[in-house]
């Protein structure tokens, strides 16, 4: 009965996972816009790309990412420490994916295509679920609460202090 039961709630976090991968897709797609459409807001400058830099544009996943996290958890009432460390390292695989592939192609290419940045977006959304579900399989142990509460507020931290005040690096400036 514990096994029939295990299994079915693991179909149910894939099903999920569906849901929330096209959610994120959709809310990443969103908030792309929200800054320019709120006047400029500064509130939405934390969260959504204030600009067409890289690091902006990383934005796109992490906090609908985010937000999916703590719905699904309200929503599923999964081991708290576990589903949160699982999710934060799937959040940062789909952000790695994502600047591994820009910058790839990038470099090869010499520029930027709209449709070839829409295909990494999606790709990497995906990669990040896959990852989480797989240190979950993998039955990772997660580090204190603290810790990995940590993590993703350091992360916030990170995307809020850079966006006000970016380094003077190629990530953090728009392509030309």
């Amino acid at each position: 009965m514990y096994f029939s039961s295990k299994k079915l709630f693991e179909k149910d976090i894939f099903l999920q996972d569906k849901l929330s991968i096209l959610t994120v897709i959709i809310l990443g797609s969103l908030s792309h816009f929200l800054y320019e459409f709120s006047g400029k807001c500064v509130i939405f400058a934390l969260v959504c790309p204030v600009n067409e830099s890289v690091w902006e544009h990383l934005k796109l996943l992490f906090f609908p990412f985010l937000l999916i996290t703590i719905l699904n958890w309200c929503q599923m009432r999964p081991p708290i420490l576990s589903f949160f460390y699982h999710r934060f390292l799937g959040a940062v695989c789909g952000i790695f994916a994502t600047l591994t592939l820009f910058y790839t192609y990038t470099g090869i290419i010499g520029r930027h295509f709209l449709i070839a940045d829409l295909i990494i977006f999606v790709f990497s959304i995906i990669f990040a679920f896959y990852m989480s579900q797989s240190f979950q399989r993998k039955r990772l142990l997660p580090p204190t609460q603290e810790v990995v509460f940590s993590l993703w507020i350091l992360l916030s931290i990170c995307f809020f202090v850079f966006t006000c005040y970016p380094p003077d690096i190629a990530l953090f400036f728009p392509p030309q």
